[in-house]
Protein backbone atom coordinates (compact mmCIF):
# COMPACT_ATOMS: atom_id res chain seq x y z
CA UNK A 1 0.00 0.00 0.00
CA UNK A 2 1.18 3.52 -0.78
CA UNK A 3 0.54 5.94 2.08
CA UNK A 4 -1.86 8.67 1.02
CA UNK A 5 -3.20 6.77 -1.99
CA UNK A 6 -6.59 5.02 -1.68
CA UNK A 7 -6.71 1.30 -2.40
CA UNK A 8 -10.31 0.37 -3.13
CA UNK A 9 -12.12 -2.78 -2.08
CA UNK A 10 -15.12 -3.87 -4.17
CA UNK A 11 -17.79 -4.02 -1.46
CA UNK A 12 -20.14 -6.92 -2.29
CA UNK A 13 -18.84 -6.75 -5.84
CA UNK A 14 -20.22 -3.78 -7.75
CA UNK A 15 -23.64 -3.01 -6.20
CA UNK A 16 -23.84 0.46 -7.73
CA UNK A 17 -24.50 -1.25 -11.07
CA UNK A 18 -25.11 -4.94 -10.40
CA UNK A 19 -26.93 -7.09 -7.83
CA UNK A 20 -24.82 -7.30 -4.69
CA UNK A 21 -22.67 -10.39 -4.13
CA UNK A 22 -23.50 -11.57 -7.65
CA UNK A 23 -20.87 -13.18 -9.86
CA UNK A 24 -21.71 -10.76 -12.66
CA UNK A 25 -21.00 -7.86 -10.31
CA UNK A 26 -17.79 -9.39 -9.01
CA UNK A 27 -16.56 -10.06 -12.55
CA UNK A 28 -17.33 -6.46 -13.50
CA UNK A 29 -15.41 -5.21 -10.45
CA UNK A 30 -12.34 -7.28 -11.32
CA UNK A 31 -12.54 -6.23 -14.96
CA UNK A 32 -12.63 -2.61 -13.76
CA UNK A 33 -9.33 -3.22 -11.97
CA UNK A 34 -10.32 -4.27 -8.44
CA UNK A 35 -7.59 -6.16 -6.62
CA UNK A 36 -9.59 -6.50 -3.42
CA UNK A 37 -13.15 -7.83 -3.20
CA UNK A 38 -15.43 -8.23 -0.17
CA UNK A 39 -18.17 -10.86 -0.10
CA UNK A 40 -20.68 -12.10 2.48
CA UNK A 41 -21.40 -15.72 3.37
CA UNK A 42 -24.59 -17.28 4.71
CA UNK A 43 -25.19 -21.02 5.06
CA UNK A 44 -28.19 -22.88 3.71
CA UNK A 45 -30.18 -25.37 5.77
CA UNK A 46 -27.88 -28.02 4.26
CA UNK A 47 -24.79 -26.05 5.36
CA UNK A 48 -23.88 -24.99 1.84
CA UNK A 49 -22.14 -21.58 1.78
CA UNK A 50 -23.78 -18.95 -0.43
CA UNK A 51 -22.77 -15.40 -1.26
CA UNK A 52 -25.50 -13.41 0.47
CA UNK A 53 -25.48 -10.57 2.98
CA UNK A 54 -28.94 -11.05 4.49
CA UNK A 55 -30.44 -14.11 6.10
CA UNK A 56 -33.88 -12.52 5.72
CA UNK A 57 -34.32 -12.57 1.94
CA UNK A 58 -37.15 -10.01 1.70
CA UNK A 59 -34.89 -7.06 0.77
CA UNK A 60 -32.89 -8.96 -1.82
CA UNK A 61 -35.42 -11.28 -3.42
CA UNK A 62 -38.85 -10.06 -2.31
CA UNK A 63 -39.50 -13.45 -0.71
CA UNK A 64 -40.49 -13.85 2.93
CA UNK A 65 -37.95 -16.52 3.77
CA UNK A 66 -34.65 -17.01 5.55
CA UNK A 67 -31.69 -18.41 3.63
CA UNK A 68 -30.44 -20.42 6.61
CA UNK A 69 -33.78 -22.29 6.65
CA UNK A 70 -33.96 -23.06 2.93
CA UNK A 71 -32.64 -26.10 1.12
CA UNK A 72 -30.12 -25.64 -1.66
CA UNK A 73 -32.56 -26.37 -4.47
CA UNK A 74 -34.89 -23.64 -3.17
CA UNK A 75 -32.09 -21.08 -2.97
CA UNK A 76 -30.91 -21.96 -6.46
CA UNK A 77 -34.26 -20.82 -7.89
CA UNK A 78 -34.01 -17.34 -6.35
CA UNK A 79 -32.60 -14.20 -7.95
CA UNK A 80 -31.40 -10.91 -6.52
CA UNK A 81 -32.29 -7.62 -8.14
CA UNK A 82 -30.14 -4.51 -8.13
CA UNK A 83 -31.55 -2.55 -5.16
CA UNK A 84 -30.56 0.86 -6.50
CA UNK A 85 -33.19 2.29 -8.83
CA UNK A 86 -30.46 4.23 -10.62
CA UNK A 87 -28.79 1.00 -11.77
CA UNK A 88 -28.48 0.76 -15.52
CA UNK A 89 -25.90 -1.84 -16.48
CA UNK A 90 -27.06 -4.43 -14.00
CA UNK A 91 -30.82 -4.30 -14.03
CA UNK A 92 -31.12 -8.01 -14.80
CA UNK A 93 -31.65 -10.11 -11.64
CA UNK A 94 -28.83 -12.52 -10.82
CA UNK A 95 -28.76 -15.88 -9.01
CA UNK A 96 -27.44 -16.22 -5.48
CA UNK A 97 -24.07 -17.88 -6.14
CA UNK A 98 -22.55 -20.68 -4.15
CA UNK A 99 -19.18 -20.03 -2.54
CA UNK A 100 -17.73 -22.97 -4.48
CA UNK A 101 -18.63 -21.27 -7.76
CA UNK A 102 -17.01 -18.03 -6.64
CA UNK A 103 -13.83 -19.88 -5.59
CA UNK A 104 -13.50 -21.41 -9.05
CA UNK A 105 -13.61 -17.90 -10.47
CA UNK A 106 -11.18 -16.54 -7.87
CA UNK A 107 -8.64 -19.26 -8.67
CA UNK A 108 -8.46 -17.86 -12.20
CA UNK A 109 -7.52 -14.41 -10.84
CA UNK A 110 -4.57 -14.88 -8.47
CA UNK A 111 -4.04 -11.11 -8.28
CA UNK A 112 -7.31 -10.70 -6.36
CA UNK A 113 -7.58 -10.89 -2.58
CA UNK A 114 -11.02 -11.53 -1.11
CA UNK A 115 -12.33 -10.51 2.29
CA UNK A 116 -14.81 -13.28 3.14
CA UNK A 117 -17.29 -12.05 5.74
CA UNK A 118 -18.92 -14.88 7.66
CA UNK A 119 -22.29 -13.59 8.76
CA UNK A 120 -23.48 -13.68 12.36
CA UNK A 121 -26.89 -15.14 11.52
CA UNK A 122 -25.34 -18.35 10.21
CA UNK A 123 -23.02 -18.59 13.20
CA UNK A 124 -25.98 -18.13 15.57
CA UNK A 125 -28.02 -20.80 13.80
CA UNK A 126 -25.38 -23.47 13.21
CA UNK A 127 -22.62 -22.69 15.72
CA UNK A 128 -18.95 -21.88 15.26
CA UNK A 129 -17.67 -25.37 14.51
CA UNK A 130 -20.30 -26.32 11.95
CA UNK A 131 -19.97 -22.95 10.24
CA UNK A 132 -16.21 -23.28 9.89
CA UNK A 133 -16.44 -26.93 8.84
CA UNK A 134 -18.81 -25.85 6.05
CA UNK A 135 -16.64 -23.01 4.76
CA UNK A 136 -12.97 -23.97 5.15
CA UNK A 137 -12.99 -26.98 2.79
CA UNK A 138 -14.65 -24.90 0.07
CA UNK A 139 -12.08 -22.10 0.16
CA UNK A 140 -9.07 -24.35 0.71
CA UNK A 141 -8.09 -24.22 -2.98
CA UNK A 142 -7.83 -20.41 -2.79
CA UNK A 143 -6.94 -19.98 0.88
CA UNK A 144 -3.91 -17.82 0.12
CA UNK A 145 -6.24 -15.32 -1.59
CA UNK A 146 -8.76 -15.19 1.25
CA UNK A 147 -8.96 -13.17 4.45
CA UNK A 148 -11.71 -14.41 6.79
CA UNK A 149 -13.57 -11.61 8.54
CA UNK A 150 -16.50 -11.35 10.94
CA UNK A 151 -18.16 -9.28 13.66
CA UNK A 152 -17.96 -12.41 15.84
CA UNK A 153 -14.76 -12.24 17.89
CA UNK A 154 -15.00 -15.90 18.91
CA UNK A 155 -14.97 -16.91 15.27
CA UNK A 156 -11.88 -14.78 14.60
CA UNK A 157 -10.12 -16.41 17.56
CA UNK A 158 -11.05 -19.86 16.22
CA UNK A 159 -9.78 -19.02 12.73
CA UNK A 160 -6.48 -17.76 14.14
CA UNK A 161 -6.02 -21.08 15.92
CA UNK A 162 -5.93 -22.78 12.50
CA UNK A 163 -2.92 -20.59 11.57
CA UNK A 164 -3.74 -20.87 7.87
CA UNK A 165 -5.76 -17.75 7.18
CA UNK A 166 -5.36 -14.05 7.62
CA UNK A 167 -8.17 -12.56 9.67
CA UNK A 168 -10.15 -9.36 9.96
CA UNK A 169 -12.35 -8.33 12.86
CA UNK A 170 -15.21 -5.89 12.25
CA UNK A 171 -15.82 -3.54 15.16
CA UNK A 172 -19.33 -2.43 16.09
CA UNK A 173 -18.57 0.57 18.31
CA UNK A 174 -15.67 2.85 19.15
CA UNK A 175 -15.30 1.82 22.80
CA UNK A 176 -12.52 0.87 25.19
CA UNK A 177 -13.97 -2.65 25.33
CA UNK A 178 -13.72 -3.07 21.57
CA UNK A 179 -10.20 -1.64 21.58
CA UNK A 180 -9.17 -4.17 24.23
CA UNK A 181 -10.71 -7.00 22.20
CA UNK A 182 -8.81 -5.89 19.09
CA UNK A 183 -5.58 -5.95 21.10
CA UNK A 184 -6.44 -9.44 22.31
CA UNK A 185 -7.35 -10.82 18.88
CA UNK A 186 -4.47 -9.22 16.96
CA UNK A 187 -6.22 -9.52 13.57
CA UNK A 188 -4.39 -8.76 10.35
CA UNK A 189 -7.12 -6.24 9.44
CA UNK A 190 -9.47 -4.16 11.54
CA UNK A 191 -12.70 -3.11 9.84
CA UNK A 192 -14.88 -0.17 10.76
CA UNK A 193 -17.85 1.67 9.36
CA UNK A 194 -16.97 5.30 8.71
CA UNK A 195 -19.77 6.11 11.17
CA UNK A 196 -17.81 4.43 14.00
CA UNK A 197 -14.55 6.25 13.47
CA UNK A 198 -13.41 8.96 15.88
CA UNK A 199 -13.63 12.53 14.68
CA UNK A 200 -9.84 12.83 14.85
CA UNK A 201 -8.25 10.05 12.84
CA UNK A 202 -4.96 10.39 14.69
CA UNK A 203 -6.81 8.66 17.54
CA UNK A 204 -7.07 5.35 15.66
CA UNK A 205 -6.20 2.39 17.87
CA UNK A 206 -2.56 1.40 17.35
CA UNK A 207 -1.79 -2.21 16.56
CA UNK A 208 -0.32 -4.65 14.05
CA UNK A 209 -3.47 -4.53 11.90
CA UNK A 210 -4.27 -2.60 8.77
CA UNK A 211 -7.44 -0.52 8.92
CA UNK A 212 -10.23 -1.08 6.37
CA UNK A 213 -13.23 1.25 6.31
CA UNK A 214 -16.64 1.13 4.63
CA UNK A 215 -18.41 2.50 2.65
CA UNK A 216 -17.07 5.45 0.59
CA UNK A 217 -18.31 6.19 -2.93
CA UNK A 218 -16.56 9.45 -3.84
CA UNK A 219 -12.87 9.91 -4.50
CA UNK A 220 -12.36 13.15 -2.57
CA UNK A 221 -13.60 11.59 0.67
CA UNK A 222 -11.54 8.46 0.07
CA UNK A 223 -8.45 10.58 -0.54
CA UNK A 224 -8.95 12.32 2.79
CA UNK A 225 -9.00 9.02 4.62
CA UNK A 226 -5.97 7.76 2.71
CA UNK A 227 -3.99 10.89 3.57
CA UNK A 228 -4.83 10.20 7.23
CA UNK A 229 -3.34 6.72 6.85
CA UNK A 230 -6.41 4.58 6.07
CA UNK A 231 -5.73 3.36 2.54
CA UNK A 232 -7.99 0.30 2.25
CA UNK A 233 -11.46 1.62 1.52
CA UNK A 234 -14.57 -0.34 0.60
CA UNK A 235 -16.81 1.13 -2.08
CA UNK A 236 -20.02 0.24 -3.88
CA UNK A 237 -18.87 2.15 -6.97
CA UNK A 238 -15.58 0.42 -7.72
CA UNK A 239 -15.58 1.15 -11.45
CA UNK A 240 -16.15 4.87 -10.95
CA UNK A 241 -13.40 5.25 -8.34
CA UNK A 242 -10.88 3.23 -10.34
CA UNK A 243 -11.60 5.09 -13.58
CA UNK A 244 -8.63 7.09 -14.87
Amino acid sequence: MVHGVPCFVAHRGYPALYPENSLVGIRAAVQAGARYVEIDIQLSRQLTPYLCHDDDLKRLTGRNAYLTRLKDDEIDTLTVSCPDVTCSAGTEPAPIPRLAEFCRYLAQHPQVTTFVEIKSESIARFGLSKTMDAILPVIDVVHTQCVLISFDWELIALIKSHQMYKTGWIIEHWTDEQSAMAARLQPDYLFSSIRCLPEKLDQLWPGPWQWVIYTVDDYATALGYAEAGITLIETDAIGTLLAP
